[in-house]
């Protein structure tokens, strides 16, 4: 019996720590659904605010970027200036007591910003065509031949002696000064069995000895050349100039000339004399030049390139040859207007050269060019390194042509040559 009881009670202790355990879990289970419950219907209340702050936030982007403003001042501003169109439009009563009828006074329409400016249009206008213009000015065009030319001097006389014989001696040297009647050398005359006195060479003119082709102890006749006598400070340049170009050569055209002797630097020149005749072998005319002043690093025997200006046109237009198109078989430029949008224009042309040509006719003082650009009539442009007067009020200003040297009343020179044959120079207008 008593064993009984105690095996009853240690079932009891062993059966109640048993059911304490599942209860807590149980407890443990019911309380983390309830905080699931509660997190999921928080966050279910909260989205629809948050997407409604979201909303105001964008609200407030939008308008202070529309009006540059803080949306407070927005609304001021907006309230203000409905304050003064519903002013503008409030009814007037007339004063003499009429019949009350009222009379409204129209709002006037404010004009855009962009039709206020038509350079501003331009400038402001995403399809408009970035182009480089030129400001047509007057100048001066030139129409030149390259060629090729040899430095002589002015004079050059040959020495041949009286007599016939072996040279004796030589007193002078080459590069030395003579004046006329100085002795150069000695020839003598003696032969087997006879003896006789030395005869002298005598210098006809007076200059630099250039040349002396004979040598002591050389037996010589009254046909041999003993010395050459030249004026070194009086040089020219011989030019030969294709029978194409004869028409336009004369006396006085100017030229400039370069030496390799003297890297990148031009001495001026013209042309002295011109044969009357054409070389039939070579098709050719000759021409010498003369320089404007001598320099000691110009020698004879130089070989000179000589740019020889066959035509020139003062006092007119100019324009690179890239601006002039051919638009249907005639030549056109493309003008910027007051709107800077581009108009084709029909042009007559004159002389041209390897770069430039003249315009004759169809453009005035101040017209803006397009020079390098694809536009078409009607295009809207914007002028490359310009500020128009829609970008800040700052005046234009157009690129100018390259040009070399000057020219009268302000103009511009512009030279150039051309190819053809042994000669080169611009094509003709």
């Amino acid at each position: 019996m008593q064993d009984e009881i105690q095996q009853q009670k240690a079932g009891v202790a062993d059966g109640a720590p048993r059911a304490w355990n599942m209860d807590a879990v149980i407890k443990i289970v019911v309380v983390a659904l309830i905080a699931l419950f509660f997190g999921a219907a928080i966050l279910v209340l909260a989205k629809p605010k948050a997407n409604a702050a979201a909303q105001a936030g964008g609200a407030r982007q939008a308008t202070q970027s529309q009006t540059g403003q803080p949306p407070a001042q927005a609304q001021a501003g907006g309230a203000q200036r409905a304050g003064q169109s519903q002013n503008a439009g409030v009814a007037q009563q007339p004063s003499g007591g009429g019949s009350g009828v009222a009379q409204q006074t129209p709002v006037a329409q404010q004009t855009p910003v962009a039709q206020q400016s038509p350079g501003g249009r331009a400038a402001q206008n995403p399809a408009a065509v970035t182009v480089s213009a030129l400001t047509m000015e007057r100048g001066v065009i030139r129409q030149t031949a390259r060629l090729n030319g040899d430095v002589t001097p002015q004079t050059e006389v040959g020495i041949f002696p009286d007599t016939a014989g072996k040279i004796a001696r030589l007193v002078k040297s080459v590069g030395d000064s003579v004046v006329r009647g100085e002795v150069i050398g000695y020839i003598d005359p003696s032969r087997a069995g006879v003896a006789y006195e030395q005869n002298p060479i005598v210098s006809t003119v007076g200059g630099t000895l250039t040349a002396l082709p004979v040598s002591q102890g050389e037996t010589i006749t009254t046909a041999t050349r003993v010395a050459t006598i030249g004026s070194l400070g009086n040089l020219k340049i011989t030019i030969y100039v294709a029978e194409k170009y004869s028409a336009f050569l004369r006396r006085g055209l100017p030229a400039v000339v370069s030496f390799a002797a003297a890297p990148g630097e031009q001495f001026e020149a013209s042309v002295a004399t011109v044969s009357p005749v054409l070389n039939s072998a070579n098709r050719t005319v000759e021409a010498a030049l003369a320089l404007a002043k001598n320099d000691p690093r110009i020698k004879p025997g130089m070989y000179a390139n000589v740019d020889l200006v066959i035509r020139e046109a003062a006092n007119t237009f100019v324009l690179p040859k890239a601006a002039v198109k051919n638009y249907n078989n005639t030549l056109v430029v493309y003008k910027i207007d007051e709107n800077n949008v581009a108009r084709r224009v029909q042009v007559t042309t004159g002389l041209s050269n390897d770069s430039h040509i003249e315009i004759v006719s169809g453009v005035a003082e101040g017209d803006r060019i397009v020079t390098a650009g694809a536009v078409t009539d009607g295009s809207p442009v914007r002028v490359a390194g310009q500020f128009t007067p829609g970008e800040g009020g700052r005046e234009a200003s157009s690129q100018g042509a390259s040009a070399q040297g000057g020219a009268p009343a302000g103009g511009q020179v512009i030279s150039g040559g051309g190819g053809g044959g042994g000669v080169r120079m611009g094509g003709g207008g």
